[in-house]
C-alpha cells in the first residue's frame, strides 16, 4: 500500500488548534512561542499577537508566568504536568515533548482553567460518593438475590437481621451473635463473611465447647517446636492464624476458660498472638465472630466471663430470636429444604396442607436445626410423593402432640395449652365455621373469640381434602 504524504501549512494548523475547546501554547526547542490558540486567549488573558515570538525565560523573569512548564519538559525531556499562575489567573498546564529523528523540536502545552479542574474533582468526588452509597445497596440487593445464601427470611425480624448482617459486612468490627441453639447463628456468621471484603479469606469455625481444655490453647494459638510432650517437630499454627485475612467464628464462646479469655483479648485489641511454648509476637489479622446461647452478662455477673472481652466482643450484638416467635419463616425453611432434598435425592416430595398446618403449628423447641432434620426424615421416610399429616404424627411431633403434664406450668397454663391443641385437630376435620361449631358444640362467635385468644388462624377447606 502507498503511503500518503499529508503536509499542512502554519495557517491550516492554527485553524485546527483554534478549534479546540482546550488551550494549546506550542514552542520550539529553545522556548520561543510559536502557536498559541484561541481558547489560550480565554483562559489565560494574553493576547495570541502579543505572546508569539516572545521568549518563555523573559515571561517568567517579567512575572507574566509564575513557572514555565515548557522549559521544564526542554530541561527534563519528559512530559510535565504542574498548577501555576499565568497572568494572575490559576491554571493547569501539561507539556508533551515532540521528538524529530531523536531531536527536541517542539513542546506541545495544554492548558486548563484550574477552576474548572476544580469542578470537575468536586463533581468526580461527588459521584464517588453516589456510587459508594449505590453499590453498598447493589451488593445488599444481590447478596439477597443470591440462591446460595441461606439466609431464608419472611418474618420482618429476620430481615431486619439480614440487612444489619450486610452493613456491617462491610467493616471487621466485632459481632456477638446470641440466641438459642440451632437458630443460624452459624449460617449468619458465614453470611457476614461471605458478603465481606474477607470473602476470598479463609472462614475459620471453632466449636469452644467441643475441644478439650487440655487441647484448647495449643489449637487456638499453634504451638513451637518442643512446646510440650508429644508436639510436633516443626510447631504447629493454630485455628486464629489460620483465619489470617479471614473470619474466625468462636462458636459457644462461653466455653472458653478465664485463662485463654485473657490471650484473646490480646488477638482482638493488638491483634497479635504468641503461640504455646513460644515468646515471638505473631501479627494476625483476622475478623472476629463470636457467638453462645448462654447469658454471658450474667456470667460475667458470677465472674465467669470475662467483661473486658465480653465488651470488646459484642461491639455489634445480634439476637436471633427462635423459630417459635417467628412462625412467618416456617414455610419458606420448609420449602427451601424440601426443594433441595428433592434435588439431592431426585424425588418429588411435597406436603399436603394439613401436614404443613401441623408443621406450622408446632413450636420447634430445636429451632431451625430441627425443622431441617423433620423435613429430612420425611423425605427419605414418606412412601408417597405426598407427605401427609400420617407422616407427620409418626415422628417426634405426634409424640409431643400426646397430652402429657408440664409440672413447670401452672395448671392454668396446661389447659390453654392443650386447649389450643385440641381446638387444632378439631380444625383439621372441619371444612368450615359451621362444621367446627357443630363438632365442638360451640358457637361459631365464641370460637372465633377462643381462636383469637389462643392465637389460632382458623382455615377450613383442608381436613377431609387432605387425607
Amino acid at each position: 500500500m502507498e503511503k500518503v504524504k499529508m503536509c499542512l501549512n502554519l495557517s491550516k494548523i492554527k485553524d485546527i488548534f483554534n478549534s479546540l475547546n482546550l488551550g494549546v501554547h506550542v514552542v520550539d526547542s529553545r522556548g520561543v512561542t510559536i502557536l498559541y490558540n484561541k481558547a489560550c486567549e480565554e483562559i489565560e488573558g494574553i493576547e495570541s499577537n502579543w505572546i508569539v515570538g516572545k521568549d518563555m525565560k523573559n515571561l517568567v523573569s517579567e512575572g507574566v508566568y509564575s513557572e514555565s512548564v515548557a522549559l521544564e519538559v526542554i530541561e527534563k525531556g519528559e512530559v510535565v504536568g504542574k498548577t501555576q499562575k499565568a497572568n494572575g489567573k490559576n491554571i493547569f498546564s501539561t507539556g508533551v515533548p515532540i521528538y524529530e529523528d531523536g531531536q527536541l523540536i517542539n513542546v506541545v502545552v495544554s492548558v486548563m482553567d484550574i477552576t474548572s479542574i476544580e469542578n470537575l474533582k468536586f463533581q468526580l468526588n461527588e459521584l464517588k460518593s453516589v456510587n459508594i452509597r449505590m453499590q453498598r445497596e447493589l451488593d445488599i440487593l444481590n447478596a439477597k438475590d443470591t440462591e446460595d445464601n441461606y439466609m431464608i427470611a419472611k418474618s420482618k425480624v429476620i430481615k431486619d437481621i439480614q440487612n444489619l448482617a450486610l452493613r456491617i459486612a462491610k467493616v471487621d468490627s466485632t459481632v456477638l451473635i446470641t440466641g438459642e441453639s440451632g437458630v443460624g447463628k452459624g449460617v449468619l456468621s458465614k453470611y457476614i463473611h461471605e458478603n465481606s471484603h474477607r470473602q476470598k479469606g479463609t472462614f475459620v469455625k471453632v466449636d469452644c465447647s467441643s475441644l478439650p481444655e487440655s487441647l484448647i490453647e495449643s489449637e487456638l494459638f499453634g504451638y513451637v517446636e518442643g512446646a510440650f510432650t508429644g508436639a510436633k517437630k516443626e510447631g504447629k499454627i493454630g485455628l486464629i492464624q489460620l483465619a489470617h485475612k479471614g473470619t474466625l467464628f468462636l462458636d459457644e464462646i462461653g466455653e472458653l476458660p478465664l485463662n485463654l479469655q485473657v490471650k484473646l483479648l490480646s488477638v482482638i485489641q493488638d491483634k497479635v498472638l504468641q503461640k504455646v511454648g513460644g515468646t515471638e509476637n505473631v501479627h494476625v489479622d483476622t475478623r472476629i465472630i463470636a457467638a453462645t446461647n448462654k447469658d454471658l452478662h450474667q456470667m460475667v455477673e458470677e465472674g465467669k466471663f470475662r467483661s473486658d472481652l465480653y465488651y470488646r466482643l459484642k461491639v455489634v450484638p445480634i439476637d436471633i430470636p427462635p423459630l417459635k416467635e417467628r412462625k412467618e419463616d416456617i414455610v419458606p425453611l420448609i420449602q427451601f429444604f424440601l426443594e433441595r432434598l428433592n434435588e439431592h435425592y431426585n424425588y418429588h416430595k411435597r406436603i399436603s396442607s394439613r401436614a404443613m398446618q401441623l408443621l406450622i403449628s408446632y413450636d420447634w423447641p430445636g429451632n431451625i436445626r430441627e425443622l431441617e432434620n423433620e423435613i429430612e426424615r420425611l423425605v427419605v421416610t414418606s412412601e408417597m410423593d405426598l407427605i401427609s399429616e400420617r407422616d407427620i404424627l409418626s415422628g417426634e411431633i405426634g409424640k409431643i402432640r400426646t397430652m402429657t403434664l408440664d409440672e413447670n406450668k401452672s395448671f392454668k397454663e396446661n389447659i390453654y395449652h392443650y386447649e389450643k391443641i385440641l381446638l387444632d385437630e378439631y380444625m383439621y376435620k372441619a371444612e368450615d365455621i359451621h362444621e367446627l361449631s357443630k363438632k365442638t358444640g360451640l358457637e361459631a362467635s365464641t370460637l372465633r373469640k377462643k381462636a383469637k385468644r389462643l392465637g389460632i388462624d382458623l382455615k377450613f377447606g383442608t381436613g377431609k381434602n387432605s387425607r
